[in-house]
């Protein structure tokens, strides 16, 4: 439980921001495509018994790692906003849900075989300070799989060619990088890049899927996923 005046006042207004934004309409990804992460991170780490998924939201994610893990597997969530973590308890009532700043998680060190962050890690105020924490609660064994977006995607790239400006976004404080740069953040945090991915959604008809992954180069790519260890 995270007390108010624990929160600096930049985290308490991202905090408010991103209440509204649950109370109105939760942010989230298509089920196929929480299904396809989820099982990506099985294929990465079988046995993993303890996994954190870190800005959470309502729980989406936690929701499709529970039905692709076996029973058993600790399966957990943090957020900032109190709101998207009701959603989260009542969508997933079985799993824990804690409420917590990503640069201050409340966990012993080593704690988790897997740390998940999907789409979140770009809007963090202290980029560095989280990936810190989630190292510390990773075990030495473990992995993180990180998902963040490309500022050279290939749509933005286009819409800059013919309109001088990128599509528009619906959230503030969120850091847009190339492939390298994303790399070279992590790797200034003593992680180590093991594989990535590159992601531009999970198209319901297969035949488009392989078009989008024949056709899209990674470093064209919406977002990246990146799988680090320590």
């Amino acid at each position: 439980m995270v007390v108010e005046n624990s929160l600096s006042r930049d985290q308490q207004s991202i905090r408010d921001e991103y209440n509204q934004i649950f109370e109105k309409s939760p942010i989230r990804d298509e089920d196929r495509a929480y299904l396809w992460q989820a099982q990506l991170t099985r294929k990465l780490h079988p046995q993993a018994k303890a996994i954190l998924d870190v800005a959470c939201g309502a729980g989406f994610f936690p929701e499709k790692l529970k039905q692709v893990f076996p029973t058993g597997t600790k399966i957990c969530g943090t957020d900032l906003s109190d709101v998207a973590l009701k959603l989260a308890r009542e969508r997933c009532p079985d799993l824990e849900f804690f409420h917590a700043p990503s640069e201050a998680l409340p966990f012993k060190n080593e704690t988790f075989d897997v740390l998940t962050c999907l789409g979140s890690l770009e809007h963090f105020l202290d980029i560095p300070a989280a990936l810190t924490e989630m190292k510390r609660v990773m075990r030495p064994n473990g992995l993180m799989v990180v998902m963040v977006p490309n500022i050279m995607w290939y749509k933005d790239v286009l819409a800059v060619l013919f309109t001088k400006s990128r599509k528009v976004r619906n959230q503030t404080h969120e850091r847009f990088s190339i492939y390298g740069e994303w790399v070279d953040l992590f790797t200034s945090c003593s992680l180590k890049l093991h594989d990535s991915y590159k992601y531009n959604g999970i198209a319901k008809a297969s035949w488009k899927q392989a078009l989008k992954d024949m056709l899209i180069p990674e470093r064209f790519s919406y977002h990246f996923i990146y799988i680090l260890k320590k």
